[in-house]
């Protein structure tokens, strides 16, 4: 666009100035959502936000892992037997409990969800 006086001239300086003003405040808003997007909190809980949702291959391996831990924390807690009846009694106890916490892992991942919420959420001073 060709600017021909001086009135055509103010106007498009009055333009840019306003189109300045309005670039500013987006880019202001825009780094502080990138600033709160970089912050570790954040960052862990995007990572691990889906990791429990059904259905995915990260669930699955939750849910294995978890069984898995079950099983060695109960081998862990009983100890070791030197008798045959104790080592099978053992291992019944471990297979149970990882069994359990595989099959329940949605209800101990609610347990969880509720006591992160409980522990973390945003408290509000009473007025």
């Amino acid at each position: 666009m060709k600017i021909n006086n001086s009135h055509e001239l103010e106007a498009r300086i009055i333009e840019f100035e306003k189109r300045k003003v309005i670039q500013e405040s987006l880019l202001i808003s825009q780094f502080h959502t990138t600033k709160e997007s970089l912050r570790p909190g954040a960052i862990i809980k995007k990572a691990f936000g889906n990791l429990g949702t059904p259905g995915t291959v990260a669930h699955t391996i939750l849910k294995a892992a978890g069984g898995i831990g079950m099983g060695i924390l109960t081998k862990q807690v009983l100890g070791k037997s030197n008798s045959l009846t104790g080592k099978l009694l053992n291992t019944a106890v471990e297979l149970t409990a990882g069994t359990g916490m595989y099959k329940n892992t949605d209800k101990l991942k609610a347990y969880g969800i509720a006591i992160y919420h409980n522990l973390f959420k945003n408290k509000k001073p009473v007025s």
